[in-house]
């Protein structure tokens, strides 16, 4: 779990880390579309879980268990739509992880 969110867009919300600038704020957003746009692989503008899935073996990331997956599915699914909408995405970034994954994140 702990190279997922990074590497994917759900990268740990800025207010877990405390205060920053503008111009980081506007960094993270660029660099989280672009991540999304190489996951959101029928371009349709949602991330499924089967994106996410392909994401992560494309990657060879290891461990994530499919336990994790629905937490994060769980978390940053706004409106349960089974899906993470480039907005949903956004949102991430001033998000915190939940609690059950904060033990499995590397600061």
């Amino acid at each position: 779990m702990k190279h997922l969110l990074p590497l994917l867009l759900l990268a740990p919300g800025c207010a877990h880390f405390g205060a920053h600038t503008e111009e980081a704020h506007n960094r993270k957003v660029m660099a989280l579309q672009e991540k999304f746009d190489r996951f959101d692989y029928n371009a349709n503008g949602e991330l499924t879980r089967g994106e996410i899935e392909q994401g992560i073996l494309e990657s060879d990331v290891k461990g994530v268990t499919p336990e994790e997956l629905d937490l994060l599915m769980k978390h940053y699914d706004v409106n349960d739509d089974g899906a993470i909408s480039r907005w949903e995405s956004q949102r991430a970034i001033d998000t915190p992880l939940p609690e059950e994954l904060q033990d499995h994140h590397e600061h």
